[in-house]
């Protein structure tokens, strides 16, 4: 579907049926005369029953063609795109029941800015986090990771409005969220809302910057190409393709790791040992996957002198339905060419394939390490547990380069100078139970929040208003020094140099099943120039 074949919203189709926009004319023979007086009891049979059966058609037809009426009304901006609900809320939509705590949280959050700018003239801001808000079991992200990704984001947000966590809290932040869809089928629409409100002059509140872009996509490079041509500036959360960053897109920061540097820091991790010295590269080769595309292109720079047999490459079923599954194959060649390591190129539902195919491999007595990135440990559908076991009892290691460690939270020496104020605020405002960091997608959301605030407050200090869009833009790169973004994963420092990727980033690679021995404070960090 593209953007011209959305429909109308059903509450346009309806105004303009009641307008007479699409009246059939009658003619003589379509109107049958009565044969007989309308009595009065039939008239107010029929004033009474005809309303009331309109009133159960609207309100069964739409929930028949539309699962959630809420979605598509004349006074939000969200609307149907495949069956998902894409766009803009405050909060007061929920895209899922799992969200629902959150997302009240986030609204409440929204509406004490506007009271304090309403009763008191606090000067605010908006920023909007674009992602994949909705999911499915075959979405790029999944329902735990888009959860904590809200969640990082509201902390981020609660802390810089009450807190110095991101500078000067007299200019309050509103957190808007903008749902792409759960395979970006939404992107455009989302983008235009996203255009529409930047550009909207007579805003009481404006917006000043966009954060939370997800996954490496075409879409989301499209996506980010289309508000940088709108002068809007924009930190990614967890993207980590090569393309998707200052020096591709102007205007465009992240704070997740590039694969660049996540092939630094196992590169780092080889060059310390030597048990692991050969490697087969297996990777996705759905050509809209550019965080697969670079991360192959990144194993092969970094870690080429290690490759020593054929590439295997396999259509990945993340970003795009269908595809073969050959697994079977790649697994039978892994096992006829002995080597220590596979450095895999792909999305974490198709490693859960993979895992599972190696478990049968023949070779199975052959001990073998498989190189994985993501954001966070690899968030299995089998869980933790039950993953270290399977990984154990199949002879497998899998070796992940992440930008989270669980470890951090009792071993705080190891930890980033920022990670202790973050777990502060986080169980003050989230709870105790710090289990759903392990994905990575809440510490990773809540600093690409904590630098997107941070840029608007140094972009005009000694301003009442907030900034233009442009004018944040011009001080990204300025995000460093006394600027630099005290967050969970690092100081994150921004500059030119480093083409707006974050230097001082800690870039942990663990081994799963973790060894005894494994040492946190041993952590790969990225260079601050």
């Amino acid at each position: 579907m593209t953007y011209s074949d959305i429909p109308d919203p059903l509450w346009r189709r309806v105004l303009n049926r009641l307008r007479g926009g699409r009246r059939e004319q009658l003619t003589e023979d379509d109107i049958q005369k009565p044969t007989m007086p309308v009595s009065r009891w039939r008239r107010v049979l029929l004033w009474g029953v005809i309303p009331a059966c309109v009133v159960a058609l609207l309100t069964y037809g739409i929930g028949w063609f539309y699962p959630d009426a809420s979605c598509d009304g004349p006074f939000d901006d969200l609307t149907y795109v495949d069956g998902e609900c894409v766009g803009a809320t405050d909060g007061g939509y929920v895209f899922d029941p799992a969200f629902a705590k959150i997302e009240k949280r986030i609204k409440d959050e929204n509406d004490w800015v506007a009271r304090q700018h309403d009763e008191a003239g606090k000067p605010a801001f908006k920023v909007a986090m674009l992602s994949t808000l909705t999911t499915s079991d075959d979405t790029p992200l999944n329902r735990n990771q888009v959860r904590s990704a809200l969640e990082g984001a509201y902390v981020a947000q609660h802390r810089a409005n009450h807190t110095r966590g991101a500078g000067d809290t007299n200019r309050l932040v509103q957190l808007v969220l903008v749902n792409e869809g759960g395979a970006q089928q939404g992107s455009r629409y989302a983008v235009d809302h996203i255009i529409d409100l930047a550009e909207d002059s007579d805003a009481d509140i404006p917006l000043s910057i966009v954060m939370g872009q997800a996954i490496g996509t075409k879409q989301t490079t499209e996506a980010a190409k289309r508000l940088s041509a709108n002068d809007i500036p924009m930190v990614g959360a967890t993207v980590t393709a090569n393309d998707l960053d200052f020096a591709h897109v102007d205007g465009l920061l992240r704070t997740a790791p590039s694969n660049d540097d996540f092939a630094r820091a196992f590169e780092k991790y080889l060059d310390g040992q030597d048990k692991l010295k050969s490697a087969v590269l297996t990777y996705d080769s759905t050509k809209s996957d550019t965080f697969a595309s670079t991360l192959a292109a990144s194993f092969r720079d970094r870690l080429g002198k290690h490759i020593e047999f054929s590439d295997q490459p396999f259509p990945g079923g993340s970003v795009e339905t269908g595809g073969a599954e050959v697994f079977y194959s790649i697994t039978q060649n892994v096992c006829s060419a002995h080597p220590d390591m596979v450095m895999f190129a792909g999305r974490r539902l198709d490693l859960d394939s993979f895992l599972e195919s190696l478990s049968e491999r023949i070779c199975s007595n052959e001990h073998l390490t498989i190189l994985f990135t993501d954001v966070g440990l690899h968030d299995s559908s089998q869980g933790t547990k039950k993953l270290e076991k399977s990984l154990k009892d199949a002879n497998l290691t899998l070796l992940q380069a992440t930008s989270y460690d669980p470890t951090w939270i009792d071993t705080p020496e190891a930890a980033p100078d920022g990670f202790g104020k973050f777990l502060e605020q986080y169980e003050g405002l989230i709870g105790t139970d710090t289990t759903a960091l392990d994905n990575g997608y809440g510490v990773n959301n809540h600093d690409a929040m904590l630098a997107a605030i941070k840029a608007v407050r140094i972009a005009n200090p000694g301003q009442a208003e907030p900034p233009l869009p442009s004018d944040v833009r011009d001080h990204l790169l300025l995000l460093n020094g006394v600027n630099a973004v005290r967050g969970a994963t690092g100081t994150l420092s921004f500059n030119a140099n480093r083409g707006g990727n974050p230097g001082g980033k800690f870039v942990p690679v663990i081994p799963i099943p973790t060894p005894k021995d494994y040492d946190p404070k041993d952590t790969y960090k990225t260079p601050i120039d």
